[in-house]
């Protein structure tokens, strides 16, 4: 069976959120768009993966840390909130006082994190 597990990913280059803003052609979404994503609204809507919501797509297990600078804890949200409402099934882990990649947390709380994932994964294919 297919699946994602997704670490403190965006979900939409389209909305500002938090440090986040469209507009900005020095972000890394700009980077990967090759322009502000405001400036190519058509690229960064088909970039974003909220837009590809839909009834019938494999589980997914996504973990955000709730301290993220880079990547707002809300683009998690908003895509297990849009996966649910699809009937997709969905798991959302909150890590509390975790930044981007982790930093802030222990590295046995790290661990955990690869662990469980991958135990996720590994159901999916059982």
């Amino acid at each position: 069976m297919a699946g994602a597990v997704i670490w403190y990913g965006p979900s939409d280059l389209t909305t500002v959120r938090s440090c986040f803003t469209p507009e900005d052609a020095a972000t890394p979404e700009a980077l990967m768009l090759g322009t502000a994503p405001a400036a190519a609204p058509e690229r960064a809507s088909a970039a974003s993966p909220l837009t590809h919501v839909h009834s019938g797509a494999p589980p997914f297990l996504l973990v955000h840390g709730d301290e993220d600078t880079m990547v707002d804890c809300s683009h998690s949200q908003s895509l297990a909130s849009a996966l649910e409402k699809a009937g997709s099934r969905v798991e959302l882990w909150t890590v509390q006082g975790a930044d981007h990649g982790w930093h802030g947390l222990p590295d046995d709380q790290v661990e955990g994190l690869f662990t469980s994932s991958l135990a996720f994964a590994r159901r999916l294919v059982a």
